[in-house]
């Protein structure tokens, strides 16, 4: 018996969600149907890929390596249908695209330019909110695609996500600090030092829990939801601030300079994904665009620190 393409869905499904029932739902098929196509799938294979327990499933070691060659089978084949769409008609349409403040800044205007030269009959709607209310909108059906940064938190199981690329947390510092001789520096040495604190995005709610992991009280002298504040404030010496570097510039609106240094601890790092529903078609125009996305290698300003891969599928919850 040769392997299907429905068997390859249905695995697909259930290593992404986390459990049988959870991938039925998804998939709008019966439990039996998904647990059947599973087990002729690992006869055919000869080895087991999923370790069944009462939370719900887990890929085995061959498993892991079996799920990343099928996504690229999925992903060629779903490439090669769309070219049933493709044509003058596939030029038109709307995309309703929705991103975090943070994204609407340092990410959108690249993306949204290249978008626009390659698909100007495509009519863009954008929507900016915080991940949170983003992500009831994609389960609700009323976007198609949403840009967003995320600490390190599993996304909704409704939702799928790629991760366009990860950013490394920083410590900005005022040219000239003492600090700014270091090669790295710690937190314990920023406690004593004036923090800037950036409330956009998710970047201060989030980690409270890590500083608290750390034992790092930072000694908060202000809060803005404007990054040109926080960047403003750190290079006119009024203190520093920990921030992902995909949003680090070397220049204040003033002109003034600032340092930024890698942080000694193993902080969480900012991911960038681009996330959909999960069971709803994607749009020829929302395909494309994710696709230029996942094209994306420039801005995340990672310094080439991290090991994490830079396009990589993200698990749901």
């Amino acid at each position: 018996m040769a392997l299907t393409l429905r068997q390859l869905r249905y695995f697909s499904s259930v290593a992404e969600v986390g459990s049988i029932s959870g991938a039925a739902m998804v998939l709008l098929v019966s439990q039996s149907t998904v647990t059947e196509a599973l087990r002729d799938l690992e006869a055919e294979m000869g080895f087991r890929l999923l370790d069944r327990h009462a939370r719900g499933v887990t890929l085995t070691r061959r498993g892991q390596q079996f799920h990343l060659r099928v996504q690229r089978i999925l992903d060629d084949v779903a490439d090669a249908q769309r070219m049933q769409d493709e044509g003058e008609e596939a030029l038109g349409g709307s995309l309703v695209l929705g991103v975090t403040p943070v994204v609407a800044g340092y990410v959108l205007p690249d993306l949204l330019t290249r978008f626009r030269r390659a698909f100007p009959r495509v009519k863009v709607t954008l929507v900016e909110d915080q991940a949170e209310y983003l992500d009831h909108m994609l389960i609700g059906g009323e976007l198609d695609l949403a840009i967003m940064l995320r600490l390190g938190d599993a996304v909704p199981s409704a939702c799928g996500a790629r991760v366009m690329g990860v950013s490394l947390h920083y410590a900005w510092l005022p040219h000239g600090h003492p600090l700014a001789a270091e090669k790295q520096v710690s937190l314990r040495q920023l406690c004593a030092e004036p923090y800037i604190a950036l409330t956009a995005d998710v970047l201060e709610g989030r980690m409270s829990a890590v500083w608290e992991r750390f034992s790092f009280r930072p000694n908060t002298y202000f809060r803005s939801s404007s990054i040109e504040a926080v960047r403003s404030l750190v290079a006119a010496g009024h203190g520093v601030a920990l921030l992902p570097q995909l949003i680090y510039r070397p220049w204040s609106l003033e002109g003034e300079k600032i340092e930024c240094r890698p942080v000694q601890e193993d902080l969480p790092t900012a991911d960038l994904l681009v996330m959909w529903r999960r069971g709803l078609p994607l749009g020829v125009q929302a395909q494309y665009f994710m696709d230029m996305a996942l094209q994306r290698t420039g801005g995340m300003a990672d310094g080439g620190q991290s090991d994490r891969p830079r396009f990589q599928d993200f698990p749901p919850a």
